[in-house]
């Protein structure tokens, strides 16, 4: 008898130390995801996606290289019936006007992407509204609209440099699917990449002047329309009304 009472015992023990052990995990779990979320309540994040019901996705071009095939991409896009966002450096605007006023004639959404593409991290704050303040007024020149949408040059960001630009009036907007199409993969490739991984609310990344991003272009259009995706610009896309921002940069109504 005394045996199995040892017996007993032991795994009782042996009950309570598992149950503790698992009690510290949970705690050390949640105090991670508290931590997380203050974290991520400190940080300013750019809007990288938005939460939708419905299947809509937004094609945004960045416009910084010397090759211009803006005439074909409209061309296409007016095809397609799609109205897409264009983010563009002053330079850039400085060097083609033209296609500048015939993004806007078509109407497209047209965003800021500074000036000459510094990198705004560590960069004074006088120079990134300087960045910032020309490329409004040359967009404005030709279009009669200043934008107010932004993006960051290469995605480089921190909290200061948001706050700025939402100080100044602007949404920034990043991508949740990046096309990679600066790296110049082959159009089947950048086609797949961009199909399998849009949901809804998703916000594109492609660049004007890209050697594959026309070639790939008709097949991305026709891929996500087969998947029962419908097209919008970044604009109509994002949230109206009270909205938070998740850990993630997916816009969200407030609670």
């Amino acid at each position: 008898m005394k045996r199995f009472m040892v017996i007993g015992r032991k795994k009782s023990i042996w009950f309570l130390l598992g149950a503790a052990l698992y009690i510290l995990v949970i705690l050390l779990g949640l105090g991670n995801m508290a931590a997380s979320l203050v974290s991520a309540g400190n940080r300013e994040l750019p809007i990288y996606s938005v939460q939708r019901e419905e299947p809509l996705v937004a094609l945004t071009f960045n416009c910084a290289w010397e090759k211009n095939d803006i005439p074909q991409l409209l061309d296409l896009l007016e095809k397609e019936n799609i109205k897409a966002t264009f983010f563009l450096v002053g330079q850039w605007v400085e060097r083609y006007p033209d296609s500048v006023r015939q993004i806007a004639a078509a109407g497209h959404e047209i965003g800021n992407h500074s000036y000459s593409h510094v990198d705004f991290v560590g960069e004074q704050e006088n120079i990134i509204l300087q960045q910032m303040d020309k490329t409004d007024a040359l967009i404005r020149d030709l279009t009669g609209t200043a934008p107010g949408l932004a993006r960051v040059p290469s995605g480089s960001y921190d909290s200061r440099v948001i706050r700025l630009l939402r100080r100044q009036g602007y949404e920034v907007i990043q991508w949740d699917v990046d096309s990679v199409d600066w790296q110049k993969p082959p159009a089947d490739e950048m086609t797949r990449k961009v199909v399998e991984n849009v949901q809804n609310g998703s916000i594109v990344l492609f660049h004007s002047g890209a050697d594959t991003t026309m070639e790939a272009l008709p097949d991305v259009i026709a891929g996500l329309r087969e998947k029962g995706y419908r097209f919008t610009t970044v604009g109509n896309l994002l949230l109206k009304g009270e909205t938070v921002t998740d850990h993630t940069g997916r816009q969200l109504p407030a609670k």
